[in-house]
């Protein structure tokens, strides 16, 4: 075993937190400075091995811990005392940890804390507290705490793990929140070998340790391409360091101590053979030259809707914290806050995940030292390989998503175990009437959910625990499609013309009526993610659209279906096969549920699978339109954050001559049935609405409030005003009680359509009052005699006249 020599006066109460190899070398290093030093590792069996064997690995090597070395994973040894923290775990856990050191610490006496750790905070924690850096974070937390002493130290480099164990000369980089924390960093470090410089900028000197471990990456992918040599490595550092101080002068950092505290560090990173971030970086190459790294299907989801944690969990997998690979997506996530160009940055993310080759880094750097354009793209076009993977392969990762939504919010879980007394009445309320009615789907399946939210509760209740596992795995379950494209596309084929036949091979009632944006939208379905949006009017929406894109050869997406509509599990599974997710409005108060059903959305997008969803929530009772639920949109922009890849909404027009649910909506006891929506349904029209980029709106805001107005805009425009919807509109505004002339009417028509904007199916007077009169006289709306048109049935006057009365933009 290899022993590692130290020397030093005696402090005490000092802790390493951290048993990963910076951990193992600096609790082994420091040991002799104090009578016992703990090292807290975050992994409870890992610790109470070595605690047990008192051996660790470091490195290549194996080492004999110090025997006051006491190894730990809880933190009850810090409640008292005043502590020497010495921080040196990976940044995924950092945030955790200084919210727990906030907990244990004596707020009454002196703490110094020094980190090794370099990263930025996530998010969510960002945009809660408006800090960016651990230190911020730390004085924030302490302050609200009211610690009366407590010290912050980042330490930077360059001091390369590699080099430290071999006891070569390395350098300390000190920024400090006080003043005593570097005269305890000196005596802590005071070898012959360890030289200190202390700088006041605390703020840079952390965001630039974090920013130059993913151009260290980037070096060691260079490293691995046969014709990329020092020369490129070169210029990859120079364009890395350029991006790294644009960002700094963007948050007002001062960057001319940079070149002191930072130029060292970033060149020793990205070219020193010591070096895990550049040594990952090789590693990653090399494997995708040979053929080793070809991500299996459940990891290729997992890169579809999930690429950053993707990356972190590849990491994760070896003893090594390369801290460039889970600090990448932070950084990116910061600039496009901050409205900042990082092209280096954005490709060596396309690498990591897959999405581009890695010599994607020979064409950029090529690209950057001329005169083309300085900059790539942050909209990435849509990523194929997974529109034909049906939703029940997503479960699993659908309900990772889930949780890390649920924890990622504060408070979040609390709110759902708080839900489920209520829920649980509530269910069972429903169940009862589930026996009156007898719904077969639901008396199956709300037996299950009580007893799981009954579990939900007695757990939280006697063992504090908030586990929500169960009961996310059968909702996800439940709502998760079946796609088979070879079902959907025979049934299509065959159903159209069924219906064509069945209505006498009239005109329009196979297919619907397409126009609008049909050749724009085929060139951008071609290249993006494309969500559709279409106007609810009728249980048949989803059919229309799928036949209609069908017969255009724009992909059909997979779309919501009401819990009413799959009214047995024998129906449930044929449209779960077409492609249909379930939707239970119902639960439309129950949290976690909501949360499954936007994360299965969004993850559609991630994957590249064309998605429907109905801004409007619910069908129109009205007939005209209803205000958009904006919730429902945020699954674009949530993928368009999540991928960096274009999300194109296409908001669709349904238009119809009469819809089969009519008498339900205007209050008619008599409910449609199969006969209806073969017979009622006559002339449909679909019109494509002008595309909306969600990247034109990511930056407002409120984006899904803009793209909500945008769509609702689109429908005015786009939607088709039918002959019988306006002359509805026409009879209500003349009063329903009275009869009216043709002549009357036919001035009205024409007056209409000379000074109201709108896309009108007919212009001409007389062809509108006929062609409307025919429909309305059929559907017994109206009768005519002597030349006088009298209203029968008020309510569907009404109802259809709401088709054409909204503002057109």
């Amino acid at each position: 075993m290899e022993e590692i020599k130290t020397s030093g006066p005696c402090l005490a109460n000092i802790a390493v937190l951290g048993g990963g190899p910076m951990g193992i070398f600096l609790s082994t290093y420091l040991s002799p400075k104090t009578e016992d030093l703990y090292l807290w590792y975050d992994d409870r069996k890992r610790a109470e091995k070595i605690e047990k064997g008192r051996i660790a690995s470091l490195l290549e090597d194996s080492i004999t811990l110090p025997e006051n070395v006491r190894v730990t994973s809880e933190f009850g040894f810090l409640k008292k005392g005043s502590w020497i923290l010495i921080i040196a775990v990976p940044s995924r856990l950092m945030e955790g940890i200084l919210e727990e050191l906030i907990k244990v610490l004596d707020k009454d006496v002196p703490h110094f804390i020094f980190t090794f750790t370099k990263g930025i905070l996530s998010v969510s924690t960002r945009r809660k507290t408006n800090c960016i850096t651990y230190s911020e974070y730390i004085e924030k937390l302490s302050l609200a705490s009211g610690f009366t002493s407590l010290e912050y130290t980042a330490v930077n480099g360059p001091n390369l793990l590699g080099e430290l164990k071999r006891e070569h000369h390395s350098f300390y980089c000190l920024a400090s929140s006080g003043s005593k924390s570097i005269e305890i960093f000196e005596s802590l470090f005071n070898g012959s070998k360890h030289h200190t410089k202390s700088y006041e900028d605390l703020n840079g000197l952390e965001l630039f340790g974090a920013m130059k471990n993913p151009i260290a990456i980037a070096c060691g992918i260079a490293s691995g391409i046969p014709e990329c040599g020092s020369n490129f490595e070169g210029e990859l550092i120079s364009l890395g360091y350029s991006e790294i101080v644009l960002l700094l002068e963007t948050l007002e950092i001062p960057t001319r101590p940079v070149q002191e505290y930072g130029l060292a560090d970033l060149i020793s990173s990205c070219t020193s053979r010591y070096s895990r971030n550049k040594a990952y970086g090789h590693r990653f190459v090399r494997k995708l030259i040979s053929g080793e790294d070809q991500p299996n299907l459940i990891e290729r989801i997992e890169l579809f809707f999930n690429p950053a944690e993707f990356i972190q969990k590849e990491v994760s997998q070896s003893e090594s914290h390369v801290e460039g690979a889970f600090v990448l997506s932070s950084i990116i996530a910061l600039a496009e806050e901050k409205k900042v160009e990082i092209p280096l940055y954005n490709t060596l993310f396309q690498i990591l995940t897959r999405r581009v080759s890695p010599t994607e880094l020979i064409r950029f750097v090529s690209k950057s030292t001329s005169d083309e354009v300085r900059h790539i793209s942050k909209t990435a076009t849509k990523r194929s390989g997974m529109g034909m993977t049906s939703g029940k392969k997503f479960q699993q990762a659908l309900g990772k998503n889930v949780l890390r939504q649920v924890n990622g919010h504060p408070g979040m879980t609390d709110r759902v175990i708080k839900q489920s007394t209520l829920i649980v009445k509530s269910l069972k309320k429903r169940y009862e009437e589930a026996q009156e009615s007898n719904d077969i789907t639901d008396l199956l399946q709300i037996p299950k959910e009580i007893q799981l939210w009954k579990e939900v509760e007695k757990n939280f209740q006697e063992k504090g625990s908030k586990d929500l596992s169960r009961i996310l795995d059968f909702y996800v379950s439940e709502i998760a499609d079946d796609y088979k494209p070879f079902l959907r596309d025979t049934l299509i084929h065959l159903i159209a013309p069924t219906r064509f036949i069945f209505s006498g091979f009239k005109s329009g009632a196979g297919l619907p009526k397409i126009g609008g944006c049909i050749k724009e939208i085929k060139a951008l379905a071609s290249r993006y993610d494309i969500l559709y949006t279409p106007t609810h009017r009728s249980h048949l929406d989803s059919v229309e659209v799928a036949f209609g894109l069908k017969w255009l050869g724009l992909p059909v997406p997979r779309y919501a279906a009401d819990k009413k509509v799959m009214a047995t599990p024998g129906l449930a599974s044929i449209l779960k096969s077409l492609g249909a997710y379930m939707v239970d409005r119902k639960r439309n108060r129950n949290i976690l549920y909501l949360e499954c059903l936007t994360q299965y959305s969004t993850m559609m997008l991630e994957a590249g699978i064309p998605t429907l969803v109905y801004p409007e929530g619910t069908r129109s009772r009205t007939g005209g339109i209803i205000p958009i639920k904006t919730g429902i949109l945020s699954t674009s922009v949530e993928a368009y954050k999540h991928t960096g890849s274009e999300v194109i909404v296409v908001p669709i027009a349904l238009s119809y001559e009469n819809v089969p649910e009519d008498e339900e909506f205007c209050g008619s006891d008599k409910k449609p049935g199969f006969r209806d929506f073969f017979y009622k349904r006559t002339e449909v029209y679909m019109d494509l609405c002008e595309p909306i980029p969600v990247s034109k709106y990511i930056h407002e805001e409120d984006p899904t409030g803009s793209i909500g107005f945008e769509i609702t805009q689109g429908w005015k425009k786009y939607r088709r005003i039918l002959p019988n919807q306006l002359l509805a509109r026409l009879l209500v505004e003349s009063g329903t009680e009275t009869p009216i002339s043709f002549l009357e009417l036919k001035a009205m028509i024409k007056e209409a359509v000379l000074t109201k904007k709108g896309n009108y199916l007919a212009r001409d007077p007389d062809e509108i009052l006929n062609k409307g009169t025919k429909v309305l006289k059929q559907r017994r709306m109206i009768s005519v005699e002597n030349g006088l048109v009298k209203v029968l049935d008020p309510n569907l006057i009404q109802y259809y006249a709401n088709m054409c009365t909204d503002e057109i933009p």
